[in-house]
């Protein structure tokens, strides 16, 4: 048997000698060009069929990119193979590609001339953010009281900087709308997961109750499931720091306000008592610290304390405690009337 190209009786590989075999070896079949896709709002890049925030400079990402397009010889063993960037032309990279590899015994390299253009699109995170699409609302309120305006400052910094702070990790994580009602603010968030974390945050900042809704909005057909919006509502505490509430028969008045509860002195019993908040629909503001009145003390004996009713003017006659041992005829002193009965406030 003779090789087809040059009659040699060398032993054949497909009818040809391994030096013609070599010569006309293809070991890549490689396109003119190939493509890679940047999202044009934030630069991430689709890479594997997922959108990744790498840059289209990336030396991996050209490399797949040709990779996806090139087909490989089945012969051709023990494959390498090396892009090496030679030129940029705006979207435009210029490449060799350098193939390595075994065949018929033979160690071989080849190269081949292609480049790799940047097609630009829009990232499924960038086409919701674009479109106004959100998954939840975050609605801050106050119990029985509009908003203050120092809540609201202080509440769209916090949203301001929980959101700078979740979208390092998730895209989804930006407010679509800041929506101010008469109730209070909405906050739409394009995550779920992002607005949950923030409304928690948000009640250990402020304290106040937080409850959710849901309800379905849609219905993915590609994924046959049911698209939801959440609603969930911070509701701040109808009082404030020196607030006075009634609480199981008792008056308090608040001296600190937390994530999980809050506490003030009972005025009965002139110590400290903490309430959780989920005990706080069994509570009732009765008084502000405005509400808080001025009066002299007209009488001390052992067990009693004489005071002016700061708007009758009538002597009223209190049970006298410990802390009271210190007090004088004449002193003054701070009372709040709630319904028609005095209670001293501590100093």
């Amino acid at each position: 048997m003779f090789c087809l190209l040059c009659n040699s009786e060398e032993e054949l590989y497909d009818g040809l000698c391994k030096s013609c075999y070599l010569k006309d070896f293809e070991a890549v079949k490689v396109p003119e060009y190939t493509t890679f896709t940047v999202c044009s709002h934030c630069g991430s890049t689709l890479k594997h069929e997922k959108w990744v925030q790498t840059g289209y400079y990336d030396d991996e990402i050209i490399n797949d990119a040709i990779q996806k397009d090139i087909d490989i010889n089945e012969k051709l063993e023990d494959v390498f193979i090396e892009t090496e960037i030679i030129n940029n032309r705006g979207t435009v990279y210029e490449c060799i590609l350098h193939v390595y590899g075994n065949i018929i015994g033979e160690r071989i390299e080849e190269q081949y001339r292609i480049d790799v253009k940047v097609e630009m699109g829009v990232c499924p995170n960038c086409s919701k953010f674009n479109s106004g699409y959100y998954e939840a609302v975050i609605q801050l309120r106050a119990d029985g009281r509009k908003l203050e305006e120092d809540e609201i400052q202080a509440s769209d910094e916090f949203m301001a900087n929980e959101i700078q702070r979740l979208c390092q990790t998730n895209k989804l994580a930006y407010v679509a709308e800041r929506v101010v009602l008469k109730e209070g603010i909405d906050y739409q968030i394009g995550s779920y997961n992002a607005a949950h974390k923030i409304a928690l945050n948000m009640q250990k900042q402020f304290g106040g109750v937080i409850t959710e809704s849901r309800k379905i909005v849609g219905r993915d057909k590609s994924r046959s499931k049911d698209l939801y919006r959440s609603w969930i509502s911070v509701r701040l505490a109808s009082f404030h720091k020196n607030d006075f509430i009634s609480y199981k028969n008792n008056i308090l008045q608040i001296k600190k306000i937390g994530s999980h509860k809050f506490s003030g002195i009972n005025l009965e019993r002139e110590e400290s008592e903490a309430i959780s908040w989920k005990e706080y629909d069994k509570i009732k503001k009765v008084g502000s610290n405005s509400d808080i009145q001025k009066t002299i003390i007209t009488n001390l004996t052992p067990t009693e304390v004489q005071i002016l009713d700061p708007d009758s003017y009538q002597t009223v006659e209190l049970k006298k405690s410990e802390y009271m041992n210190n007090f004088e005829m004449g002193q003054e002193i701070n009372v709040i009337k709630i319904g028609e009965k005095l209670y001293i406030i501590p100093q």
